[in-house]
């Protein structure tokens, strides 16, 4: 039997009233037919409803801005069935809009090969919801709080683009999304090189995150550095 934390994740401070459940990925990713057909078992953590609710409106981003490359796939193609529909019923057309937005022909004046155009993201917005999900199932998995300070980096791989070559490091590890056609991920620390971790996710099958950091008690130059100092939040 798992025992229930006393102590929230996102803040580490101990538990108290007003407590909310954290779904860890976000219940978003999974669209409600998707929810409704295979009845997946979510991962919940308990938080403070402030700590949680403080992630909200980057969640949404996260979902929205992410959403048009699930195209293609079983769980994607149902998310962006939701999406339309919710715009149809008039739920967060502001937030579609502004997705819509990002598409650019010519960014920059740069001129983009003939079927292709460039995306723009939030970067921060984006990496603070990765992050966020790597803390939650870095506390589910080893059951210690990750600090939002701990230096990390966040790279994004889209739909057809080759991942990072540490990311083939990967391939004998175990995966362990609860459904994975929506969302698995899988994790490898190194010892020889101070305990880096190197975490995958994989979103509707179709979109790889990768987030790379060193562990919690890292005690390098620059980990020392960035915890008594600004966060550090890199984006590629």
């Amino acid at each position: 039997m798992r025992i229930e934390p006393t102590i929230c994740y996102l803040c580490s401070e101990e538990l108290s009233e007003p407590v909310d459940r954290d779904h860890v990925p976000p219940q978003q990713l999974y669209a409600d037919e998707v929810r409704k057909q295979h009845h997946p078992n979510l991962l919940t953590i308990p938080t403070h409803c402030a700590c949680n609710h403080s992630y909200q409106y980057d969640e949404d981003y996260f979902v929205n801005t992410l959403a048009p490359f699930a195209l293609g796939s079983y769980s994607g193609n149902a998310l962006l069935r939701e999406v339309f529909r919710k715009y149809e019923a008039n739920e967060r057309r502001g937030l579609v809009h502004k997705v819509l937005e990002e598409f650019e022909r010519r960014p920059s004046g740069l001129i983009i090969p003939e079927g292709l155009v460039a995306k723009r993201f939030e970067g921060s917005r984006l990496h603070r919801v990765a992050w966020k999900i790597i803390r939650g199932l870095y506390f589910r998995n080893f059951g210690e709080v990750l600090s939002e300070r701990t230096p990390n980096h966040l790279q994004i791989v889209p739909p057809g683009q080759v991942p990072p070559k540490e990311f083939f490091a990967l391939p004998d590890q175990p995966v362990y999304g609860q459904y994975p056609g929506v969302f698995d991920y899988k994790f490898s620390k190194f010892p020889e090189v101070k305990n880096f971790n190197y975490w995958a996710m994989l979103l509707w099958d179709r979109i790889i995150l990768v987030m790379m950091f060193h562990d919690p008690s890292c005690t390098c130059e620059h980990c020392i550095e960035v915890k008594t100092t600004a966060p550090v939040t890199e984006t590629a």
